[in-house]
């Protein structure tokens, strides 16, 4: 079984609330990082994660999931559709990462934007012009991903901006969306920095269209990824996800309130 198979069984047994066989797709030594946390190392306590995470996101399904592999890595792009608390439909778009090892996952990160993203226009008819592009060469993909991130790292505007397509889009939850090279610059050098330590890429992943970066400070804790989607050579959309605790955020109802119980229909 190929690892992208291996990946979709994965959610389709967490799709269907198959406890067991959500431990089984794991390494016994899985490391699991998510953006709910906390940090675990071995599959008993994924499937524990997974059970209290499915009582909180209740009727919870991975939808339109986009994924590639790379190597021994499968990244995936999809949309967590479920029910809050008080029974609210929601979808919260979430990037998956998982590294196979004998057709198992051994380790996984799932990062997360905040809820109910609303797009406009601009990014949304990017998104799919990009969507559409039938892809190149995986190489090719991430020559052109490197290159951005290299520039960008070392505050060579002019050799980020040759990258992106003149209409490209960022969109980022939490930080704010921006269209266009200059924009997009401009909001990635407005998004906060830690105090101390150096951010870098630890991960790059290249699909036919698609790539992933994962960056971090300290590389034992992955701090956000952005899933990036190419057209024509050069990159249209930016789609950022984070380890939503490592930037301090929390926003949760769930955690601080009880699930709403459904009421009881009488009989007629």
């Amino acid at each position: 079984m190929a690892n992208s198979e291996s990946a979709t069984a994965l959610l389709t047994a967490i799709n269907l609330n198959r406890f067991d066989e959500i431990v089984a797709r794991h390494t016994p030594d899985v490391e699991f990082r998510s953006f709910r946390g906390p940090a675990l190392s071995n599959s008993i306590a994924v499937g524990d994660w997974h059970r209290d995470f499915l009582a909180h996101y209740a009727d919870c399904t991975y939808e339109d999931a986009e994924l590639f592999d790379d190597g021994e890595t499968v990244c995936i792009h999809a949309n967590i559709a479920a029910k809050g608390y008080d029974w609210r439909p929601f979808t919260q778009p979430a990037l998956e990462v998982m590294d196979f090892r004998d057709e198992r996952v051994a380790s996984r990160r799932l990062y997360g934007m905040l809820r109910d993203l609303e797009l406009g226009k601009a990014e949304t008819a990017a998104l799919k012009a990009a969507k559409e592009y039938p892809g190149a060469k995986a190489r090719a993909t991430k020559k052109v991903v490197k290159a951005f991130y290299t520039a960008l790292l070392e505050g060579d505007d002019e050799a980020a901006i040759e990258q992106l397509d003149e209409s490209a889009a960022f969109i980022d939850a939490v930080y704010g969306i921006a269209n266009g090279p200059k924009e997009i610059l401009e909001l990635l050098k407005a998004i906060p920095a830690p105090a101390f330590g150096q951010l870098r890429v630890t991960n790059l992943y290249a699909g036919t269209k698609d790539a992933v970066v994962e960056q971090a400070i300290e590389p034992s804790r992955p701090r956000s990824a952005d899933w990036v989607r190419i057209l024509e050579g050069k990159i249209k959309v930016i789609e950022r996800f984070w380890m939503l605790r490592e930037i301090g955020l929390n926003p949760f109802e769930e955690y601080s309130r009880d699930r709403h119980q459904k009421p009881a229909v009488p009989p007629i």
